[in-house]
């Protein structure tokens, strides 16, 4: 323990002032980061007299927390529908992602293939270049999947950069582990399966958190390629509470309401949204942080 100690650099002066500006430019970073969440929060726990009364204030705390906010928007069936598709979008997308992912970054990450070079320049060139919005929507329309929940899935099976990610990750594993799975009579699909992707846990975490984020906060193309109402997920009837400030259109049951509802109502809906994603992600950031550092070395 001693000898720990005395191996220990000892900072400068100049590096402890450093440390602490660093120290002081993080907080005021999270302080920044964390204050329009909890506007949020305590504007989903005012009633809509209390949020007039603080409308002046930086940042209210409510006096008299109420749940009724919570209520008004879990009272019906179309937050819920709209949980359903996006959990199901989130949990197929995803899965195929990966599977599309996996199978395209592995032979690419082989340096034997034929022409892998020239699949790696034209994965590129899609990656910097799109066909544009309006030949991607002609061609979702041509293959019949407009207004269907797999025009939110099947045009955004693989993302270049996740790819590029998956293959750095492959051809970092030694290729005596697959040549001794090959010796003992491993196929490649077999190989894959038993030995690469066991050993891949951390890229394919990664990647796979990459994806289901990009699905559960996606809606843009819900814009583009789903006119119905129950096909929409809960990001896209986020949206539209936001922007028409109407809650009325999220519960069909409600009838007959006199006012539009109040910012406070509104804030509660952009909680119920956010939670999910909330609770998960603390227990998945370190993931985060890896799939970054892999693809900070793709090149």
């Amino acid at each position: 323990m001693v000898a720990e100690h005395k191996n220990r650099v000892k900072q400068s002066k100049g590096d402890m002032i450093f440390t602490g500006f660093v120290y002081i430019i993080l907080i005021m970073i999270g302080i920044i980061t964390l204050f329009p969440f909890l506007e949020v929060v305590f504007n989903s726990l005012m009633s809509s007299k209390e949020l007039v009364e603080s409308a002046k204030s930086i940042l209210a705390f409510p006096k008299h927390p109420t749940l009724d906010n919570y209520k008004y928007v879990l009272n019906g069936d179309r937050i819920y529908n709209a949980y359903g598709i996006t959990i199901f979008r989130t949990i197929i997308g995803t899965l195929l992602n990966m599977i599309i992912t996996v199978l395209t970054a592995y032979p690419l990450s082989k340096k034997f293939l034929p022409g892998r070079s020239v699949f790696m320049q034209i994965f590129f060139f899609t990656m910097i270049f799109s066909g544009g919005m309006i030949p991607t929507y002609l061609v979702v329309k041509m293959f019949g999947l407009v207004d269907t929940i797999w025009a939110l899935i099947i045009p955004s099976l693989l993302n270049v950069y996740n790819m590029i990610i998956m293959r750095t990750f492959f051809e970092g594993i030694p290729e005596e582990l697959e040549d001794a799975a090959k010796i003992d009579g491993c196929s490649e699909w077999k190989t894959l399966l038993k030995i690469v992707l066991p050993v891949s846990k951390p890229a394919l975490a990664s990647i796979g958190l990459f994806y289901a984020v990009w699905h559960w906060n996606s809606f843009f193309d819900v814009v583009l390629y789903i006119t119905k109402r129950e096909l929409w997920p809960l990001q896209t009837l986020l949206r539209e509470v936001v922007l028409t400030m109407s809650m009325a259109e999220l519960n069909a049951s409600m009838a007959d309401l006199a006012t539009p509802p109040s910012s406070s109502v509104i804030a509660a809906t952009v909680m119920v949204s956010t939670i999910p994603i909330l609770v998960v992600y603390p227990f998945l950031q370190k993931y985060f942080v890896k799939g970054v550092m892999i693809g900070a070395v793709k090149g």
